[in-house]
């Protein structure tokens, strides 16, 4: 399915406040995330937009290369600018965006894997990657550098199954519906539901439930990596920051913020 991902597509009565305010669509790039990162040291506004058909060093979490055929999936990246308050729902906030646009553009039931991995029927189908950088408080009549970028790969009309090891542990929206899926689509209906969670955080409201209940790792008996460590246990609840609540089988828990879950069985 051939799908114009231009800006103009894009943006043609998107009706969104933020997201997409400004579009940069590529055919090709390195990274959408080293692009995304140029325009936000530069200054761009928050929702802006970089998009590309294909990359050639697509990374997702941990550094690992995201592979994606050309014309296939979607690949982008916003930058964002929320206070130092909102930083810890950025994360909720794009995740339960995506659930909920894949939920009401399919029918299909996605859930989230711990940290923000979305998965349909416990398969990988997109991925998140939040970068950036804090700046120290600006001072009175200077502009606040900070910036955080939310990266996105979206497995729509890719069979990956053939090039990810194992196998089993991806999909795409396509694979899972038996039909193709306009790219296109997916990314407005995107834009325009994070948009509305994005406004929604900022009016002061939490998505902390909702991101909650999305999550298919709680109650599970659980390995979490973190660089050359792991910790194990089962994952019992996750608190207001998003940190994993795991309960060791010594029956002390601990809080991780970051780190890579496999299920033990």
């Amino acid at each position: 399915m051939t799908t114009d991902l231009s800006a103009r597509a894009i943006k043609n009565d998107l009706g969104t406040a933020v997201m997409g305010c400004r579009v940069r669509s590529y055919v090709t790039v390195s990274s959408t995330m080293d692009v995304a990162r140029r325009m936000a040291e530069g200054g761009c506004a928050k929702g802006t937009l970089v998009v590309a058909d294909t990359q050639t060093l697509g990374r997702g979490r941990f550094n690992r290369p995201w592979a994606s055929s050309p014309g296939t999936n979607l690949t982008f990246s916003i930058v964002l600018r929320p206070s130092p308050e909102l930083l810890r729902d950025m994360n909720m906030a794009a995740t339960v965006a995506l659930v909920r646009c894949i939920r009401d553009m399919t029918g299909l039931k996605p859930t989230v894997k711990w940290p923000n991995d979305v998965r349909i029927d416990g398969k990988k189908v997109c991925g998140v990657l939040i970068e950036g950088h804090l700046a120290a408080r600006p001072q009175k009549g200077t502009s606040d550098s900070s910036y955080v970028i939310m990266g996105m790969g979206l497995n729509v009309n890719y069979d990956p199954t053939p090039v990810l090891d194992p196998p089993a542990e991806a999909t795409s929206l396509a694979r899972s519906l038996g039909y193709e899926v306009s790219r296109l689509d997916v990314l407005r209906g995107f834009l325009r539901t994070f948009d509305a969670l994005y406004r929604t955080l900022d009016a002061g409201d939490s998505l902390y439930q909702e991101w909650r209940s999305c999550l298919d790792t709680l109650g599970q008996h659980v390995r979490v990596r973190q660089g050359d460590h792991i910790e194990e246990g089962m994952a019992s609840d996750v608190d207001r920051n998003g940190d994993l609540i795991l309960r060791k089988s010594d029956g002390s828990t601990i809080a991780l913020n970051s780190g890579e879950v496999t299920s033990q069985l």
